[in-house]
Formats: C-alpha cells, structure tokens, sequence
C-alpha cells in the first residue's frame, strides 16, 4: 500500500562509488536533491561560529549583545542546516506519491464499462480499510511534498535574515516576510549596507522568477497554509484513457483508465471563491505529478543559486563589519525561560542523561559556540 516503485528502490539500493575512507555524499544526489552551493553555506557559518568569547559569529561583536549573538547565530546555523532536510524529506514524500498515485490508479484501472455503446463509471468498492487508504495515501504524500517544500523556503528565510542582517524576527522566519522587508529597503536604501541588502532583494527576486513560472512560490506558499490553516479544497480529477489501447477477441476496445488528479489553481481562495467565476477553471490544467515535479525542481534552483549569492554577502560583510551590523530586533526578547508545561504522557518513562550522549562534531561545535558547556554556561549571567 505504501512505500517507494520497484525502479526507485533499485535505483536507491546501487552501493555509493567512492572511497570508504571518506565521508559519503549521502542521498540527496540520488533523490536529485543535492545543492553543493548551499552546502558550503552552511560550512560557512559554521565555521565563523566562535567556541570561546566573543561566541557566536565571532565578526559580528560587539553586535547585537552577546546573548543575542549567540541565540541569533545558532538559530541561523539550525535554519541554513534545516534546509536541505526539507529538500530530502520532500523527494521522499515525492517518491512515494508516485507510487501511491500509480497503485490507486491501478485499482481503477477497469472502473469503465461500455454498456449499449455508452461509457459508464462503475469504480470497485474497496474490499478492505487498506484498500480504502489508497486516496489517503496520495493525498498524504502531496501534503508532505508541499509541507516540505516550504520548510524549506521558510528556513531559506530565516538563513537570509541571518545573513543579509534584516531587522526580522528570525526565529518567526517566513518567506513573504523576508520579501516585504527588502521591498522596503529598496525604496529607502542610503548607506552602504543598506544597498547591499536592496541589491540581495532585486536579486532574490529575479532568481524567484527565473526558477520557475510566475506565481509558482507563492502557491506553494498558499497550498501549504491551506493545508495547515484552512479547510480543504474540493478535489478534481479525470479517469483518461490508458495506453496501449487493448481490444476484445472481437476487435472491440476494451476501456482502461489512468487516474489524473489536479491541484486548486488558487489555494489561497476558497471554494465558493473560485466557482463564483464558472469561466475560469478552479483547478491545474495538468496532472498534479507534473505539478509537483516542478515545484521540486524550482525550489531546489532557487535555494542553490540563492546560496551563491548569500556567500557574497556574508564574505562582503565579513570584511565590512561596521556596515551592516546585526541587529538585536532579531531577537528581541533575549532568551525565553518560559515553559509551556507539557511533560508528555508518560512522563520519567526513561531518564534524560547528557552524559551518554553520542552526537556529531558539529552540535558539539554549536555548543561550544552558545556557551553551553559545563565550563562556560555560569558566563549567561553576565552576558548583555
């Protein structure tokens, strides 16, 4: 019912060809997810992330104070790491929407009859709950590609806010933000900083553009909320004819479906919205698999070649460290102490103990960054 087509596993299952003494290159080559460019982004910024004082990004001292040094920078390293996750956990979803969408087509493959020469709709009643998820499951898996796209976008936001040193909240990093912010920017733009930041924004437009059709982030953008926030659109979709054309022992064709399914056209819009407007088609035109292959393959060029132009950025800063200092508006409570009180279900089942902790180089690295070994954490009562 659930999982990856026969071809994707094989293709996912080769041995890696390369050196075993070395680190492998993962799977995000394979799923077609790779963004080397964002990769040394991130090496990047991790690497400028200080482990003795000033801490954090050390260049960025004596700005923005150094408790909000630190939060600010950890939140910038965790966005710009995250991004990439999201890419892979979108080809996975997408992997599986595949062969989600081509098992319950499968199931409907005969749900058309020619009886006294007219076409009749007769789709099989699902024998069982398994077989009544197969609509769940695709619906699940184009969900999941969505979701996972925009955590990607967002996260994006939240490593340009970082980087490009906007007065924005980064950890309620949003995508639609970080561009309303540079709109604003470009139009009063007067120091040097200033135009770097305006000159990153018509760039980040321009690349947004030219990754894909128009409007194609900001439906992605708007079929997330609607996923998340809103009540669901109505579903569309067609039974077409399936090739190769198959005939009876009399010649007669025998009808075999393929199941297209289509995304809202404006999943920002509701459903009265749209058919208040009966000349204009509420859904895609296309088959939701064409849809969201694009959508995969626009992301994942605007986060790579955004990533070029963010290392720019960030090396022009680090040689102009009074022209663009960072601001405390990022963070502007300073560290959060307060809880929401849930302790789970069943609370002191199993017990936390740091001292066994196995984890990679880099969370210790940000650790050491954020002042959070046993050594250096009394230092947060003295931090600005």
């Amino acid at each position: 019912m659930c999982g990856m087509r026969a071809c994707d596993v094989a293709r996912l299952s080769k041995p890696y060809d390369h050196d075993p003494n070395l680190p492998g290159p993962g799977p995000a080559p394979s799923l077609e997810m790779d963004v080397p460019s964002w990769a040394r982004l991130e090496t990047t910024i991790l690497g400028d992330l200080s482990t003795r004082a000033p801490y954090g990004v050390a260049w960025w001292a004596p700005h923005p104070g150094t408790s909000r040094r630190i939060l600010i920078s950890d939140q910038l390293y965790a966005c710009t790491e995250s991004v990439p996750r999201n890419l892979i956990e979108a080809a996975l979803h997408w992997l599986e929407f595949l062969d989600s969408a081509e098992r319950e087509s499968d199931r409907l493959v005969n749900a058309v009859k020619i009886e006294k020469g007219q076409p009749i709709i007769t789709p099989p009643r699902p024998q069982s709950p398994l077989e009544d998820l197969g609509r769940q499951m695709v619906r699940l898996h184009v969900a999941g590609v969505v979701r996972a796209l925009s955590g990607a976008l967002d996260c994006m936001a939240g490593t340009i806010i970082g980087v490009v040193a906007l007065a924005k909240n980064i950890l309620r990093a949003d995508f639609g933000g970080v561009r309303a912010a540079f709109a604003k920017i470009g139009a009063t733009a007067s120091t040097d900083g200033e135009r770097v930041q305006a000159s990153f924004g018509r760039e980040l437009e321009r690349l947004i553009d030219s990754a894909g059709p128009a409007g194609w982030l900001d439906w992605t953008l708007q079929f997330r909320n609607m996923l998340v926030h809103r009540g669901r659109r109505i579903e569309l979709g067609q039974l077409v004819p399936r090739m190769p054309m198959l005939y009876g022992p009399h010649g007669q064709p025998i009808p075999r479906v393929k199941v297209v399914d289509h995304l809202p056209r404006d999943p920002g819009r509701s459903d009265v919205e749209v058919f208040l407007e009966p000349a204009n088609s509420p859904i895609l035109t296309e088959d939701a698999e064409h849809t969201l292959s694009g959508l995969l393959t626009s992301t994942r060029s605007l986060v790579e070649a955004a990533a070029k132009e963010l290392l720019e950025v960030w090396n022009w800063r680090r040689g102009h460290t009074g022209d663009l200092p960072q601001p405390a508006g990022q963070w502007p409570n300073g560290p959060s102490t307060q809880s929401i009180g849930f302790s789970g279900y069943a609370p002191g089942s199993f017990k936390y103990s740091p001292s066994m902790m196995m984890t990679h180089p880099d969370v210790v690295r940000r650790m050491g960054a954020a002042a959070l070994d046993d050594t250096a954490r009394s230092q947060w009562k003295t931090f600005d």
